[in-house]
């Protein structure tokens, strides 16, 4: 049995309002859950949705390009 390609995306999940947003830039997809752990739950749906939709109509499957850097930046306004 073959095995199915194996994607990796970098996922951003931030509190906002009364639920934690995860956001994926490289398939520029957002999703929402109740906690940090829900958020990113949901986020592997999305995107598992979002790759077989995008496969069905054989459109080009995104490759990240390098590690991700996260950091917060303080500014004066």
């Amino acid at each position: 049995m073959a095995q199915p390609n194996v994607h990796q995306y970098t996922v951003l999940v931030f509190p906002e309002d009364d639920a934690w947003v995860a956001f994926v830039p490289a398939l520029d997809i957002a999703t929402q859950g109740d906690d940090r752990d829900h958020a990113f739950q949901m986020a592997q749906e999305a995107i598992e949705l979002w790759l077989e939709v995008a496969i069905e109509r054989g459109e080009e499957i995104p490759v990240e390009q390098g590690e991700a850097s996260l950091r917060q930046i303080v500014v004066g306004a």
